[in-house]
């Protein structure tokens, strides 16, 4: 519950970026200045309300940092644990200050998918994850204010539609997905879109979209 997130405490000793952790972003298209440009840290130590919080040596971990906030990613570990721990407020978005007087605003569901479209898309933006309680009325009011019409993207599978319909029709945006010819190939999201297809991809679809 956001309540106990809140007053829960994550300290970190950050470390250099192994070849491994370069390697794995480097799928995505993203290199050593963007993991640094999006506040990303490789993770030495991780202390949680000051106990030492075990880390395996063998998994990739990631920090991302906001605002005085720590989000701990590990992105192979079971679905429990892949974002453990993590204190930052879920009403906390990346990418606002890309969004200014924007025809369109397109908001993502991960930093991820954040990070790759942005490189396409320079006006997007992404919440903390698939769930209505990221849509304060400030983020709202604040998307609105600064762009003509609102995009959004979730996962293009069962759940992804269904969360982005729900939150479409409440605040009326527009929504675009990855098509859903790709989910026979286990890809849901823009991230894993262009790790296995490149980036070409996506622009052509958001041309063919008329979005670009």
């Amino acid at each position: 519950p956001e309540e106990t997130k809140r007053y829960s405490l994550i300290q970190v000793v950050t470390r250099k970026f192994t070849n491994e952790e370069l390697a794995y972003w480097n799928q995505y298209h993203q290199d050593i200045q963007d993991l640094k440009d999006c506040n990303i840290y490789s993770i030495k130590k991780l202390y949680f309300n000051r106990q030492m919080f075990p880390l395996k040596d063998t998994e990739l971990r990631f920090g991302y940092f906001y605002d005085g906030h720590w989000k701990i990613y590990r992105p192979f570990a079971d679905k429990k644990n892949k974002w453990m721990p993590n204190n930052v407020p879920i009403t906390m978005m990346d990418g606002l200050k890309d969004v200014e007087n924007c025809r369109i605003a397109f908001i993502n569901k991960s930093k991820k998918d954040y990070m790759v479209m942005k490189k396409i898309f320079p006006c997007c933006c992404a919440v903390q994850n698939e769930g209505i309680a990221c849509f304060s009325p400030e983020n709202v009011e604040y998307l609105k204010a600064n762009s003509d019409r609102q995009i959004l993207s979730f996962d293009s599978d069962v759940t992804g539609v269904k969360n982005s319909q729900q939150i479409t029709k409440l605040f009326n945006f527009d929504y675009v997905n990855v098509p859903q010819k790709y989910l026979k190939e286990g890809i849901k999201d823009w991230a894993d879109l262009a790790k296995a297809h490149g980036m070409d991809t996506i622009e052509k679809y958001l041309k063919e979209k008329q979005l670009l």
